[in-house]
């Protein structure tokens, strides 16, 4: 039985990792404005993540990108790219809510 389970995981990692996460996210690329915290997942059907415990970074001026049209996936209402603190760099991500 664990010969089978380890053998799913390994040929479908993706499935072992299925858990949302906690960023820090900055929603109206405002530096005096202080970043939230959000879940961010990958699928809709992703299990919410343990909230981070930590200080928000420290945000720098950015310009937002131009927008593409984006279709939402279900269970989501609206899409929209934001920046997200991931791996101590703050970086573009199209966050659905």
């Amino acid at each position: 039985m664990k010969l089978l389970i380890a053998v799913i995981l390994y040929l479908f990692p993706h499935v072992s990792m299925a858990e949302c996460q906690s960023l820090w996210v900055d929603h109206d690329y405002n530096p005096n404005t202080p970043a939230i915290q959000k879940q961010v997942c990958d699928s809709p059907i992703d299990l919410p993540g343990l909230p981070n415990i930590s200080t928000p970074p420290i945000q720098t001026p950015t310009i937002p990108p131009i927008s593409s049209p984006y279709l939402p996936p279900i269970g989501n209402t609206i899409c929209r790219e934001e920046l997200v603190y991931r791996n101590g760099d703050w970086i573009t991500e199209m966050v659905c809510y």
